[in-house]
């Protein structure tokens, strides 16, 4: 498929959102990540095994892999698809957990330490809350927050195969979590359900059929409303992490940008981690004009390893 036949199957109004934010280059590349699809990339569950001993195994199984940059535990598959790699021992065993580097990053950045205190506040399924389970060793206290009972059974049984033992699941509706649990937490994750522009592959019609204005404006009330409540569940001195797989400014500057103008104690941190494919956050977007101290967050631009993602740190002071 051509890029030009590309574009017209996508929504006039989610183009013209590239454009606005992107050279015509960029988008092109955007677009060819759409039509291409992502390579699959997995990250290693060192709760119980090592990074040698999976690459053993992936080696043994012919299956070539390259390095991430910025994660040493997550690899990027050459050729293998994941239905492949779910015939896997390591798969099996839950030594392994697939997942876009992307999603790697937002426990990345949450500064976490053994002892602390986790709210994951929309956990399913459970990638970056085992994530940050591996991080810490186990040695912690996460809540998986996860709203829908389908979705908590899977994060459930994410959680188990992985050999998270530190993470207790609830089911409660992420709105009320920080009158429920106020000022508990060390850090907070909210990755918050989202229009998810980052995941289009034009092949899965489905990523992208359900797009619409309405659709990112009523995602983006919910999202002011979910990092208001995460921001009181966190303790002062801690910090959260608000991300999206989603590229439209009303679902990422614009729900940061309402959390600053109502919390004056909240500040906008630097990211440690240098991504290539990436710009920084916008501080201009058509007529609006947001805090300027997110541009220290971090869009992740589309192509063929990495999901589109938006990440954004904020410290309570």
């Amino acid at each position: 498929m051509e890029i030009k036949n590309a574009a017209y199957k996508l929504p006039k109004e989610f183009l013209e959102t590239l454009y606005n934010i992107y050279s015509p280059v960029t988008v092109d590349s955007i677009l060819k990540s759409f039509i291409d699809g992502r390579k699959t990339t997995l990250r290693v569950n060192k709760l119980k095994t090592t990074i040698n001993d999976v690459q053993r195994e992936l080696r043994s199984n012919g299956i070539g892999f390259s390095n991430s940059s910025f994660l040493k535990e997550a690899f990027i598959l050459n050729k293998a698809r994941e239905s492949q790699i779910t015939k896997l021992n390591c798969y099996k065993e839950g030594s392994i957990y697939i997942q876009n580097l992307s999603s790697m990053l937002p426990p990345m950045f949450l500064d976490l330490e053994k002892g602390q205190t986790i709210l994951d506040m929309c956990a399913a399924p459970g990638g970056k809350t085992t994530e940050i389970a591996s991080i810490i060793d186990n040695q912690g206290e996460i809540t998986a927050n996860e709203i829908n009972i389908i979705r908590r059974e899977r994060l459930k049984y994410n959680v188990q195969k992985q050999g998270a033992s530190c993470i207790e699941v609830i089911g409660m509706d992420g709105k009320v979590l920080g009158d429920t649990f106020q000022e508990k937490f060390d850090r907070v994750l909210l990755d918050a359900p989202c229009s998810g522009e980052g995941t289009i592959e034009l092949k899965r019609r489905e990523s992208y059929k359900g797009w619409s204005t309405k659709f990112i404006r009523e995602n983006s009330k919910l999202q002011k409303k979910l990092l208001e409540s995460g921001i009181k569940a966190l303790k002062k001195g801690g910090i959260l992490i608000y991300s999206t797989c989603t590229i439209s400014p009303e679902e990422n500057e614009e729900v940061v940008d309402y959390a600053l103008n109502k919390y004056p104690s909240l500040r906008v941190m630097n990211l440690s981690i240098n991504v290539k494919n990436s710009i920084q956050g916008l501080n201009v977007y058509k007529d609006k004009k947001y805090n300027d101290n997110i541009k220290r967050a971090l869009r992740v631009i589309p192509n063929e390893e990495m999901e589109g993602f938006f990440v954004c740190k904020l410290k309570k002071k």
